[in-house]
């Protein structure tokens, strides 16, 4: 094995760390093959070990892909045929010589990061033949012969993944499991697998190199070069297309999140339509009640019998006024809607006596403000907000309570001051709400009873403009319900509100009655 471009060492980036490990690997090896080669001085001498460090020269100049970040070589075969068939010195030795990196010849690679290549493969080499030596001879039985080839091809894998591995953990400061990940790609037991193949491969290169001589082995390297060739090409398509499904499974799963949204979108799309048309119903009818009923007292007060009685005229006029508020309040509220949608409702603060605020709006409510009891004391505290908001706030609060309750049912409106809050809560005692409704009829047009037949006017505007303009003043609203029983709201917001600045000077009108 040897490292491919795809981990290349950047030699910009070595540290001691890297050199310290290059020496520690090639002093040992360099010092173990001047002291142990003098002895194999014979061996050396003969032509077919020139011959090994030619082939895997040869052999390791071709260029070939690497294969996630680590280079299944031909060279091992061969290397590891050698160390079958020599002696280790002179195994490691054809390793140390043989084992070229063209970058080497590019003069792309530092002396030292070159010595401790060629090191850590003789050395790799140097532990497979020791180990099969120890286990098995090259002209022996079968049996041993084969577990030899395959205890030295383990021992020099392992050797060598551990030197490439650790070298590239200090050069990243990454762990050396993830190197070894990084080397195996995908596959890692078909790395493996391959790799093991190729040792038992070696195995037959140096039985033939014994039988016929080493032109056997020099036949060999043709299909050997183009199998490899083959190999890696394949591997990298495969790694081309896992990446590729991997990439397209995060499309597909990126897809389906977009067609959810999507869909998601659509029907609340519908579901804003429907809001709309029901909408659109709902207010024409609730418009159309006070316009008809104006238009038929208009016309019933021109007919000389009915005008020229005072108490019929009073009495219409009165009618008229009223339906006219009731005509007010509901356009007032679809404006004051829009200007919150659109994020254009003004605030105007001021101080404001709570109590006086009760009063117009039960002027207002006329002749219902009779059904409503009022506990108010009168120690409240002198507000700094907007009185017109808050106004809107308890008068929608208190139509609703008198609209959803029996006429003979009263309602119960109490206030009170908590630690620089005003609380107030409006009671009645009607239908109530089902317990699955209360967390909904704070939206915008939705009413409890939405049926075709149900009996209670109204556009479905009135709690939530109370919920948008309670916090427009920097306060909370919460109902407590219970179904048969009746409702209550109650309503915190602030003696003075949030956003102030400065002190607001105080109504003449306010400071007259205070």
């Amino acid at each position: 094995m040897e490292e491919s471009g795809a981990i290349a060492a950047r030699p910009e980036r070595e540290g001691w760390r890297t050199r310290a490990l290059q020496i520690a690997v090639a002093a040992p090896v360099l010092a173990y093959l001047v002291l142990a080669l003098p002895a194999e001085r014979e061996e050396l001498l003969r032509a077919d070990v020139l011959l090994f460090g030619l082939a895997v020269a040869v052999v390791d100049l071709i260029p070939v892909p690497g294969w996630g970040g680590l280079q299944l070589s031909l060279s091992f075969p061969i290397l590891l045929g050698a160390a079958i068939v020599f002696p280790p010195p002179v195994a490691a030795a054809i390793a140390f010589v043989g084992s070229v990196d063209p970058r080497e010849l590019r003069r792309e690679m530092p002396a030292l990061l070159a010595l401790f290549n060629r090191s850590q493969m003789a050395a790799s080499t140097l532990a497979g033949s020791i180990l099969f030596h120890r286990l098995a001879e090259a002209e022996g039985p079968v049996g041993p012969f084969a577990l030899g080839v395959l205890a030295a091809a383990i021992a020099a894998y392992s050797l060598n993944a551990i030197f490439v591995a650790g070298y590239h953990a200090l050069l990243r400061g990454v762990r050396v499991a993830q190197v070894l990940r990084r080397m195996h790609g995908s596959a890692p037991y078909e790395f493996l697998v391959a790799y093991l193949g190729l040792g038992l491969f070696g195995g037959v290169i140096a039985r033939l190199y014994l039988s016929e001589g080493f032109w056997s082995v020099a036949v060999f390297l043709g299909p050997l070069v183009f199998a490899r060739q083959m190999y890696f090409r394949n591997r990298a398509l495969a790694d081309r297309l896992a990446e590729q499904n991997r990439l397209l499974a995060e499309q597909a799963v990126r897809l389906e999140e977009l067609l959810a949204k999507e869909q998601r979108t659509v029907d609340e799309l519908r579901e804003l339509n429907r809001m709309k048309g029901e909408f659109v119903a709902v207010v024409s009818h609730e418009l159309r009640t006070p316009v008809t009923a104006l238009l038929g007292y208009a016309k019933t007060l021109r007919q000389p019998g009915f005008a020229e009685d005072p108490t019929l005229r009073e009495e219409f006029l009165e009618r008229m006024e009223r339906q006219s508020e009731r005509l007010l309040r509901l356009v007032e509220n679809l404006l004051t809607a829009s200007r919150i949608e659109s994020r254009q409702l003004p605030l105007s603060l001021g101080r404001v006596l709570f109590e006086d605020i009760v009063r117009e709006v039960l002027e207002g409510l006329a002749p219902d403000a009779a059904r409503v009891a009022v506990r108010v004391p009168d120690d409240l505290p002198v507000l700094t907000t907007d009185r017109q908001l808050l106004s809107r706030v308890l008068q929608n609060l208190l139509d609703n309570a008198l609209k959803y309750s029996p006429e003979a049912s009263p309602c119960e409106l109490e206030a009170t001051a908590e630690d620089g809050w005003l609380v107030f809560s409006v009671r009645d005692h009607g239908i109530g709400i089902p317990a699955h409704e209360i967390p909904r009829i704070f939206e915008r047009f939705y009413q409890v009873d939405q049926s075709s037949t149900r009996s209670f006017r109204g556009a479905g505007l009135g709690l939530s403009l109370v919920r948008d303009l309670v916090q427009h003043l920097g306060g909370g609203v919460e109902v407590e319900s219970a179904e048969g029983e009746g409702s209550r709201f109650t309503v915190r917001i602030p003696v003075r509100h949030p956003n102030l600045d400065e002190p607001v000077p105080l109504p003449r009108e306010v400071g007259a009655e205070s």
